[in-house]
């Protein structure tokens, strides 16, 4: 599917899931390279920049938090952008939100606010990649408020569930870090070239921005890898007490018991003459020893504070 949308004498072309002949049509429309063509009916998932005469190809896999059930993971989505001076083509096989978000916003021309102007394609192309940025900031964020909600769990005696929590905010970070890592690549290698890329010297203010925002999501992630670390680390310190003291009470029953259990088993010893068993007050003897005995242990414990 192809939409094509237009401000100010630039024309932005979106295609979702595009087939051979609107691929070719495009090709022979902006005199695109053939491999250009190829990368943009494809999905390679290899983020890249090329650089042409009169354009640029740059590739980018985004993480993408969608929900599956009761649990969220981190997906991949690429999307290819052909950046000219008057043009802008992007291509994509899966839905993308804030793709969708900003052509809402583009066809109600308030993208660059009062008084900025669009005086190329590539400024065009600069602010959809702030949108998507933002939208890996606020994926992020939601990452960061899951940690603190699961932080209060933690210490409100849920460590046992909380293990599990854990783990998948753990592979949702290592995979939005391992998608997203080689964007820096990227910017350095459009920074470089500022001096004779189709878009002009003018743009390296843009390209740093755009560097800066995925050195600011970068950062983000650290940030709430650090914060997974340390929970993680407390977690664990409160579940492991927790489970010592369980196995500690459950010990100290054992020997309080132990006692009982062993004069029950020596005056039961089928032998021809037990003493005090035959005699007259010989139950309520032995079960006076099985109490005073079971009592001292307890009384030992409790002078050692171990109870």
């Amino acid at each position: 599917m192809t939409t094509t949308h237009s401000y100010r004498g630039i024309a932005w072309i979106d295609l979702e899931s595009p087939d051979d002949g609107e691929i070719a049509g495009l090709v022979r429309r902006y005199g695109l390279h053939p491999l250009v063509g190829e990368e943009l009916k494809s999905s390679s998932s290899l983020a890249k920049i090329d650089f042409y005469k009169d354009y640029i190809l740059v590739v980018l896999t985004l993480p993408v938090r969608v929900r599956k059930g009761d649990t969220y993971s981190v997906v991949d989505r690429e999307i290819d952008f052909v950046v000219g001076k008057t043009f802008l083509l992007t291509s994509r096989f899966d839905t993308i939100e804030q793709i969708e978000y900003f052509a809402k916003v583009f066809e109600a021309n308030s993208i660059l606010g009062k008084d900025e102007q669009l005086e190329h394609a590539g400024h065009m192309f600069y602010y959809m990649i702030k949108r998507l940025y933002a939208g890996m900031n606020e994926d992020l964020e939601n990452i960061r408020d899951t940690l603190l909600i699961t932080e209060a769990k933690i210490f409100n005696g849920d460590e046992k569930n909380m293990v599990k929590v854990l783990s998948n905010i753990s592979r949702e970070l290592i995979d939005f870090r391992q998608t997203s890592r080689i964007h820096r690549e990227i910017w350095d290698g459009l920074i470089e070239s500022s001096h004779n890329n189709p878009l002009g010297a003018e743009f390296l203010p843009y390209a740093r921005d755009m560097r800066d925002e995925f050195n600011r999501v970068h950062e983000l992630v650290g940030n709430c890898r650090e914060l997974l670390s340390d929970l993680r680390e407390t977690n664990d310190s409160l579940l492991n007490t927790k489970q010592n003291e369980i196995i500690k009470t459950l010990t100290l029953i054992a020997c309080i018991f132990y006692p009982p259990t062993f004069i029950a088993a020596l005056f039961t010893i089928p032998a021809l003459s037990v003493p005090i068993i035959n005699t007259m007050q010989g139950w309520n003897i032995v079960l006076l020893a099985m109490v005073v005995c079971s009592s001292s242990m307890w009384w030992w414990f409790k002078k050692k504070r171990w109870i």
